[in-house]
């Protein structure tokens, strides 16, 4: 069973070539799903897999005890010129996800939590930028379960994420293949209509979300640089724009906990004005949520909304994972912070001032959410 879903992650997930090399990174805790990874990875035909490894306890250590700010926040030279081998050499990168932490930053300054996992973010997100093939993926563990249920009950995990990614049809490949064909179809629609703006109301949420004239709807199947298509998140359920960030308004109700800054945010609402967030209210670790905001200019500011409907298999099963992998695609959901460019079929300039006075946001942020 593990080794089929290695399989799925490689073959549709990332959709790795042949000779091509892989980096497989992840929390300590899913080292038995990544040497999984690493195996079958030679088996669907790469020629080199490597594996790298991340622990909150160390970075939390990092952000708390580092003697000065800068040291609080700062990523080695060798870990940046990691991605930009991948980048150089176009290898395929997979991220596994599953904290079994609630609040491994709990002892952490805020500030300080949420710039070094910015910094140690940002050379992953520069392998999008470059369009290599690449995807996360879950991988329960018992700590993360008892998050979730309340119990260590990974067998009950497993089984959730089983259906999730369609692992119990006789061919998943083939049933991921059929709902990309739906969600492609569904994205047509919408850029046919040629809606002009997205509200959401219901909830306590009254949102009203601007849309690009020159946007298309897309699901999360992706093409790299040189034409390759892969899933980059397994499972995904949406389909998503980048809106026109300058006059988002009115109030988003977050429905469930979300992880910012290493710090779980339960009852968050967000209230927006003239195109920013102007006004965070929560019930547990609010000012993670204000760090967040406050990163970089853009960081108030809407880059993605998404629509899921009733359809999705993480929706149906009714579950709050406490991950955002899972839980963005339960639900119809928005993202504070960097636009996504392939949104703009036909490209946009490469400068900041320009992209600012269309609205499209730039920003080392990306944080999603579910309203």
């Amino acid at each position: 069973d593990l080794r089929r879903y290695a399989d799925l992650i490689l073959r549709c997930g990332a959709n790795i070539e042949d000779g091509q090399k892989v980096l497989i990174t992840g929390d300590v805790e899913h080292a038995y799903l990544i040497a999984a990874l690493a195996e079958r990875a030679y088996a669907n035909g790469a020629s080199l897999a490597e594996t790298f490894y991340f622990d909150d306890r160390v970075l939390a250590a990092q952000a708390s005890g580092a003697p000065s700010d800068d040291l609080a926040v700062a990523v080695p030279g060798w870990y940046e010129a990691m991605y930009q081998t991948v980048i150089d050499e176009r290898w395929a990168r997979i991220r596994t996800l599953g904290d079994p932490l609630d609040d491994p930053f709990a002892d952490a300054p805020p500030a300080r939590a949420t710039a070094l996992q910015t910094a140690v973010a940002l050379p992953a997100y520069r392998t999008i930028k470059a369009r290599i093939n690449w995807s996360l993926c879950a991988c329960p563990t018992p700590a993360w379960a008892q998050r979730i249920y309340g119990e260590p009950d990974v067998e009950r995990l497993w089984r959730d994420l089983w259906f999730a990614v369609r692992l119990d049809e006789a061919d998943p490949i083939a049933a991921w293949t059929a709902r990309r064909d739906e969600l492609v179809s569904r994205a047509a629609r919408l850029d046919e209509s040629g809606f002009v703006g997205v509200r959401f109301h219901g909830g306590g949420t009254d949102l009203f979300i601007p849309l690009h004239s020159d946007t298309s709807w897309q699901p999360a199947w992706l093409t790299t640089s040189w034409g390759r298509s892969f899933l980059c998140n397994l499972p995904s359920e949406e389909v998503y724009v980048s809106p026109d960030f300058r006059a988002v308004s009115g109030t988003a109700v977050v429905t469930r906990p979300v992880t910012v800054g290493g710090a779980l945010v339960t009852d968050l609402v967000l209230r927006f004005a003239e195109g920013r967030i102007v006004e965070v209210t929560a019930s547990a670790n609010v000012d993670a949520v204000r760090a967040s905001i406050a990163e970089d200019r853009g960081a108030s500011r809407l880059g993605e909304v998404a629509l899921v409907d009733a359809s999705s298999r993480v929706g149906r099963l009714g579950v709050v994972f406490k991950e955002t992998l899972l839980d963005e695609n339960a639900a119809c959901h928005i993202a504070w912070g960097a636009a996504i460019h392939d949104s703009f079929p036909d490209g946009l300039p490469d400068d900041a001032a320009a992209l600012e006075a269309r609205g499209v946001n730039e920003s080392d942020v990306h944080q999603d959410v579910m309203i």
